[in-house]
């Protein structure tokens, strides 16, 4: 579904489970910094990718990622793309994660 105007947003907060070692929660944030490219960019409708370390751990959450995708057909493809895949499949063993995904415009965050 696309409502007239909008974009999709995406927000996914990873866990590391505590036996995680450094090297898997490093090597999962490298991977994460160049996924959006990796999985095709602007041209594939990937308008925004970040992920960062969380700089509230009181949940437990280590990683957030916001993405905003042209629309629900880029965030399905980008969820298939063997580049995303990879990373899913490494994450799955060592965390877990949560997602939300809501329309809004592109600039709705006032600057």
């Amino acid at each position: 579904m696309h409502i007239q105007g909008t974009n999709l947003w995406h927000v996914l907060l990873l866990s590391f489970y505590d036996s995680a070692p450094e090297s898997a929660r490093q090597a999962i944030y490298e991977r994460y910094q160049t996924l959006g490219e990796d999985c095709g960019g602007k041209d594939a409708g990937i308008l925004f990718l970040k992920v960062e370390w969380n700089l509230d751990l009181r949940k437990k959450v280590h990683l957030v990622e916001i993405a905003i995708f042209r629309d629900d057909a880029a965030l399905q493809a980008f969820r298939v793309h063997p580049k995303h895949k990879e990373l899913t499949d490494m994450s799955c063993q060592v965390a877990d994660w949560q997602v939300g995904d809501l329309h809004l415009p592109y600039t709705a965050v006032p600057l």
